[in-house]
């Protein structure tokens, strides 16, 4: 039952039309407004779903979407499909991925409360081996204190793995990531029943040359 509840969950309709209207509404703009420009020119979007992202992002050079479900692949081919420069894969994060867009800018939204320590930590390690990285910005649900609600939707999540965000931080520090920005944020601007915690993270003692690559 549990199973049949999370697949439920994570259909795009449910998703996308469903979840919001639960929980007030979803806007994950500040989420992409910690993408600086320069990390907007070749974005990888791990756990892309149906490709939201794109409701947010404009001028990159490149894109690329993966996921492992594939009703959400084809959901977003069907999407955004049609714009250029722009794919989606279903099957999980690949070196190749990295080794070959060499992403500025990485985005992990809704996808380390789906996995373990150890899976995050491959992950982040992952995103952070790109030359060109600027940075990787991350969104989960998230356990805070008081936040009842929030509490009991986080724990009715597919993901299993929900944490505080002391938590979501140490995964990135246990990566060797320095985490730029911390913070937690209401579904949307006219509803915080839900809350979120972004991070935005860098390597490192890395700076950036003028064409978005690290020296």
């Amino acid at each position: 039952m549990l199973a049949l509840y999370r697949r439920i969950l994570g259909h795009p309709f449910v998703y996308d039309q469903v979840r919001p209207r639960v929980v007030g509404g979803i806007d994950m703009r500040p989420l992409y407004d910690l993408l600086p420009v320069e990390a907007r020119a070749s974005v990888l979007d791990v756990g892309c779903g149906t490709g939201d992202a794109l409701r947010y992002l404009d001028r990159f050079e490149s894109y690329l979407g993966v996921d492992t479900d594939q009703v959400a692949i084809e959901a977003a081919k069907n999407r955004w499909g049609h714009l250029p420069n722009v794919r989606f894969e279903q099957r999980t994060l690949r070196a190749e991925d990295v080794a070959d867009l060499s992403p500025t800018g990485v985005i992990l939204s809704g996808v380390l409360h789906h996995l373990t320590n150890a899976e995050a930590d491959g992950v982040l390690r992952l995103a952070a081996s790109s030359p060109r990285l600027v940075r990787i910005v991350t969104s989960d649900i998230v356990f805070l204190p008081g936040k009842l609600f929030n509490n009991v939707m986080a724990m009715m999540d597919r993901g299993r793995f929900c944490r505080d965000p002391d938590a979501y931080a140490s995964l990135a520090r246990r990566a060797g990531l320095t985490v730029e920005q911390g913070m937690t944020i209401g579904s949307s601007p006219t509803s915080d029943r839900v809350r979120y915690h972004l991070m935005a993270l860098s390597v490192p003692n890395a700076s950036v040359d003028g064409h978005g690559g690290r020296q």
